[in-house]
């Protein structure tokens, strides 16, 4: 990865090399954020506070409401949305399901899903199924989209300093459209999580470091540890235990110990796995700091357990749990032996999927639904 090391010294601008990198994506199919981009320098200074209320509007899309739509096969019964959302850092739009029974005044789960580069909103869905298993389990979904005017490859910009603090940029944003679903329809705050694919894992571990108040828990998928840099592509990017002390940063008077999910293929080029190790470290460092303000240990390092597992698909996977050290399960690492950048048991018709492997959907809510927030 010698172009990652002709960046200048600041490693704010990557421009010389966009015809160069763009080259490269081309041909190797990386999903990696747009060109021209600017990377992260330094632990930023992170705000905290409450949630803030900046000037937004909403305007509901042609075709949003009425009756089913798809999600991967079959039509489902329930009621499909579609919005914008404006606030000072620009506008993003946005699409979710709402399941049949759906009653106003009864609370239901709320789950955001931030898909990967080269994806949209609707191929997120048909790829994790996730509006299936809302149908079933009963809890309203949501997938904010980028587009391409914000990065080239429709990434979220989850590198930018900009968009790793609370406030400011997509994060902003991303929380926005989240108050929106829960400002229209009536979801339980205490069981509001988030959730992403590759840059979108990677985006979702930089909501729970800098709205820790509004979601419960988040999932990680193929994802990258909080100010992970070019870390991915084997460049520079903190080290674990500094990137948890910075998440802890941008967490600020909302600190708290997050529940997390990682999941990760074990033959991953694009994301190597090693990053699912970091995001462990990344995250019992964070928590560490957030149960008592001092690093000295109090949430154990040592997994409390770890199964090797076949899923019915015959792919090899491995489960570890970790504990607070007080009994409470806050973390989750689920490794698939053979699968590469993907999502475990997706939808054959997307690309990017492992149907073979262990239900990651269904993973991810079923730790979703066991950590309400306190």
């Amino acid at each position: 990865m010698d172009f990652l090391r002709r960046l200048d010294p600041s490693r704010r601008m990557l421009v010389p090399l966009a015809p160069l990198l763009a080259l490269f994506m081309a041909l190797f199919g990386l999903w990696w954020p747009g060109l021209g981009s600017q990377l992260p320098g330094g632990l930023p200074n992170l705000p905290g506070g409450t949630l803030p209320t900046p000037p937004t509007t909403a305007t509901t899309l042609p075709g949003g409401g009425g009756g089913g739509g798809t999600s991967g096969p079959g039509v489902l019964p329930g009621k499909h949305f579609s919005s914008n959302f404006t606030n000072a850092a620009g506008t993003r739009s946005f699409s979710g399901y709402v399941p049949s029974g759906y009653q106003a005044g009864t609370a239901l789960p709320l789950v955001v899903a931030l898909h990967g580069c080269t994806q949209s909103a609707d191929t997120l869905s048909k790829q994790t199924q996730l509006d299936n298993l809302a149908e079933s389990a009963k809890f309203i979904t949501v997938y904010p989209e980028q587009p391409s005017s914000a990065n080239n490859l429709e990434c979220w910009n989850w590198f930018q300093s900009a968009n790793m603090q609370r406030g400011s940029g997509e994060p902003s944003i991303l929380a926005g459209i989240t108050q929106w679903v829960q400002q229209n329809y009536t979801v339980d705050a205490k069981r509001t999580y988030v959730e992403g694919f590759s840059a979108g894992g990677a985006m979702a571990v930089v909501m729970g470091a800098t709205y820790p108040d509004l979601y419960a828990a988040i999932g990680a998928g193929s994802g990258i540890e909080y100010n992970g840099g070019t870390g991915a592509l084997g460049g520079t990017q903190l080290d674990a235990k500094q990137a948890g002390q910075a998440a802890y940063q941008a967490m600020g008077a909302n600190a708290r110990v997050l529940p997390t999910l990682v999941f990760h293929g074990a033959q991953d080029k694009t994301v190597p796995v090693s990053n699912a190790t970091s995001l462990v470290t990344q995250w019992q460092t964070t928590d560490d700091l957030a149960d008592d303000g001092v690093l000295n240990g109090s949430i154990p390092s040592a997994a409390i357990s770890t199964q090797s597992l076949v899923s019915s698909g015959g792919q090899a996977y491995t489960v570890s749990k970790y504990g607070d050290g007080h009994g409470h399960e806050i973390l989750q690492s689920w490794v698939v032996t053979n699968m590469e950048h993907a999502w475990s048991g997706g939808c054959s018709c997307t690309s990017y999927s492992y149907p073979a492997g262990p239900d990651e959907t269904k993973a991810m809510v079923d730790f979703f639904l066991a950590h309400p927030k306190p």
